[in-house]
């Protein structure tokens, strides 16, 4: 329904900017919901690869059969390799194939919008937090992110084994600046931005293009070009009650 308020390109009048808006928003709003909820199901597909079992749902990973509000709802929660590494590869795909998908599009139509939705929702998902991470590090704040569990991995199987991957992780919650000198934490987050920030790129840069032959006013352009970023900021507080009504056990 969102997606057929959105315009045509050879619709015979033009739309009021306003309407636009908000069906853009919309659709943001939904794109970010079902991305998020599909890196969430990367993770459970991956903890079923690693043998183990969790819970997922709308942001974030516990044990079966519990809620974030529960107080056992991570007590002893394990991971692995696969558990970690499919969310983020989620996103990445999805990005990718959205992104590749949207620069083939000529016309400025309803599918469009909605493929342009998909991949910024996509990009989105793991710049935001990548980048969130890096500024946090620099200031001398921890984030967890799944790019920095590889970078613990790392620490704690390889450079530092007398550590365990435990005590990677203790050691990360103590002594975070010691943690960040390891380079693999942030090669890690790096790549990952870059990854998405390559897709957000392409992206935008087409989605402009197109903009550009509708909407004569630079202001109207940035104005939908930001509105994605918005809507991201008012996603969290829907996001975790759908979190804890919402899970899949795995």
């Amino acid at each position: 329904m969102t997606a057929q308020t959105l315009p045509n390109e050879n619709a015979r009048a033009a739309q009021p900017i306003t309407r636009i808006v908000i069906a853009w928003a919309l659709v943001i709003f939904i794109a970010l919901v079902v991305a998020i909820f599909l890196h969430e199901d990367g993770h459970g597909i991956g903890a079923k690869l690693d043998g183990i079992h969790i819970s997922t749902g709308f942001n974030r990973i516990g044990n079966p059969g519990r809620a974030p509000d529960d107080p056992d709802f991570r007590t002893g929660l394990t991971g692995g390799v696969w558990t970690g590494l499919l969310g983020p590869v989620t996103s990445w795909g999805l990005a990718i194939i959205f992104t590749l998908w949207l620069t083939r599009r000529t016309q400025l139509d309803r599918g469009t919008w909605v493929i342009a939705a998909f991949a910024i929702a996509n990009g989105l998902a793991r710049a935001v937090p990548n980048a969130t991470t890096l500024v946090s590090a620099l200031r001398g704040r921890w984030v967890m992110e799944d790019e920095v569990h590889w970078g613990l991995w790392y620490v704690g199987k390889i450079a530092r084994p007398d550590l365990g991957l435990q005590g990677a992780l203790d050691f990360a919650q103590t002594q975070p600046n010691l943690v960040l000198a390891f380079p693999a934490i942030w090669i890690a987050v790096l790549i990952s931005l870059g990854i998405s920030l390559l897709c957000l790129f392409f992206a935008y840069r087409h989605l402009w293009h197109l903009w550009r032959g509708r909407f004569k006013h630079a202001i109207a352009r940035g104005l939908l070009a930001v509105i994605p970023l918005g809507v991201w900021s008012i996603l969290w507080l829907p996001l975790n009650y759908l979190d804890q009504v919402v899970r899949i056990n795995w």
